[in-house]
């Protein structure tokens, strides 16, 4: 089957006031340079669903709208994981909008709660509270009707969608922030908190490792060459950059341990504000050279397919020691996103009569329980960013006084939004693809690096063996079938045989 890289799409456009617009180097060419690559940001394929899937969600998912303002646009000190192919401003400028409509909602609701209060424990009067709840549901229908037929969400169909029309933001302090965010679509660094670094890229699969003595020559009476990780680094981006996979993008990363990073200078510039986005080259080099506990770079290749939505990648980290060299790759897929909020793509500009039939009975079911919860979420939406004053104070004190702070990203726009696997068995084998393609360059680039500096590559490529022949790739609940499997240390499948193996709505 021929592999084609896909075509270049027009670039989508910005508002005025956003972050600065990101350099759009591109790796696709085969006679680009590494050092052109340790500066590219990668663009995911230029897609612009994922943005319009992510800004409908805000309107369709009240949690979800609730979670990017309160784990992203409102928290001043922590970094921002990476988002493929999504526009993390733009989102979170329709998440807010979302949010004030509900709250005008709730507000509404809030009126007609302490009405059907009164008059049904203190008037005692049936008609008046029937009457309250008719007007409690339609004003829940009227609410559900233009949310989903409304301008706002039918700006986001394929042929209306403009990121530049996106809506402003509340007030000069989100505007501020929302540019600090954009900021981090154009760096190299990636603040984590817990146990993964690799926020935002989506699931990992099966990592794999391995070391190999470097003071060992193959040929008797040669000494082996000497040389510095970070050529290594070069040699392995210039070999995986001849690849001709799907929207190919290859770029330099380092992951910093967010609770490491008080006091240090490099990586958070201010204690009250936010960790860098991006590092100088040599900086990253000289972490290549000497890697610390908690922090760590790494040579990440991406390859995005089906409209930005499925996005597949290696980190790949060499470790150079006096005497061995230490590979780490570890692969994750990023899902395509829910179903549920693909629903403007089939959207018609009124409702038919069926789906008007099931909104009204949908509403009907769900108004009693949005209207007793309509007190309280509406003196919550008094505060936009949900108490973000008190939050800052204690903050601040756990960094002035205790010293002790975690600035690391708590949440992905992009991953809280993608689903657990994914949609089509296609997307399946496309990720097989791509890993099994990267991963053995990788490993015939390191054999070529080690018989070009006189390194014995005998046990590399032994190894490289067993990683082809033991590393089948399963997603969770997957199953592995057919003949041509074989499983057990000491079992063996030939590669020629392995490369046929197709990797109650209360919002």
């Amino acid at each position: 089957m021929a592999i084609e890289a896909d075509e270049p799409s027009a670039t989508i456009p910005e508002p005025a006031d956003h972050a600065p617009t990101v350099p759009s180097a591109s790796i696709g060419s085969l006679a680009t340079s590494a050092a052109d690559r340790r500066s590219a940001v990668p663009r995911w394929g230029n897609g612009r669903d994922v943005t319009r899937y992510i800004c409908a969600a805000a309107y369709l998912d009240r949690a979800y709208a609730k979670s990017l303002i309160k784990q992203v646009a409102a928290e001043p000190h922590l970094g921002v994981a990476a988002a493929p192919a999504c526009d993390v401003p733009v989102a979170l400028r329709h998440a807010y909008l979302a949010n004030a409509r509900r709250h005008g909602r709730d507000l509404v609701l809030t009126v007609l709660f302490l009405l059907f209060f009164v008059f049904f424990f203190w008037v005692g009067n049936a008609a008046l509270t029937l009457l309250v709840l008719i007007a409690s549901w339609v004003t829940l229908c009227s609410f559900e009707l233009s949310t989903k037929y409304g301008r706002h969400l039918q700006s986001l169909r394929p042929d209306r969608f403009d990121p530049a029309a996106a809506p402003p933001p509340l007030n000069d302090d989100i505007a501020a922030r929302l540019r600090q965010i954009g900021s981090y679509a154009g760096g190299n660094v990636t603040t984590y908190s817990g146990y993964s670094p690799f926020i935002g890229y989506g699931v990992e699969l099966d990592s794999w490792s391995l070391a190999f003595d470097v003071t060992t020559s193959g040929r008797a009476g040669v000494t082996p060459r000497d040389f510095e990780v970070t050529e290594l680094y070069a040699h392995i981006a210039d070999r995986l950059g001849t690849l001709v996979l799907p929207c190919l993008e290859i770029e330099e990363r380092l992951f910093v341990d967010g609770g490491s990073l008080l006091g240090d200078s490099r990586f958070l510039s201010h204690p009250l504000g936010r960790p860098v986005a991006r590092i100088p080259f040599d900086q990253l080099d000289a972490l290549k050279r000497t890697p610390e506990e908690g922090a760590r770079p790494y040579l990440a290749v991406h390859s995005t397919g089906w409209g930005g939505e499925l996005v597949t990648s290696l980190f790949l980290r060499f470790v150079r020691s006096d005497s061995s060299l230490f590979v780490e790759a570890v692969p994750t897929v990023l899902f395509p996103l829910l179903d549920r909020y693909r629903v403007i793509d089939t959207l018609m500009p009124r409702p038919p009569l069926r789906d008007l039939a099931k909104l009204v009975s949908e509403t009907l079911v769900s108004t009693v329980f949005v209207l007793l919860a309509s007190p309280a979420r509406a003196v919550a939406g008094f505060a936009p960013d949900y108490w973000m004053s008190w939050r800052l104070r204690r903050q601040e004190k756990l960094i002035t006084r205790l010293r002790r702070f975690d600035y690391g990203a708590r949440l992905s726009v992009r991953r809280q939004a993608a689903a657990a696997d994914h949609h089509r068995y296609f997307q399946k084998a496309d990720s097989g693809m791509v890993l099994k393609t990267v991963e053995k360059r990788v490993l015939d680039a390191l054999v070529e690096f080690a018989e070009a500096h006189d390194i014995d590559a005998g046990g590399l490529i032994q190894r490289q063996e067993m990683i082809i022949n033991n590393g089948i790739i399963a997603a969770e609940g997957a199953r592995v079938e057919g003949n041509s499997v074989a499983s057990g240390a000491k079992s063996r499948i030939s590669t020629r045989v392995l490369n046929k193996i197709p990797l109650l709505n209360l919002d």
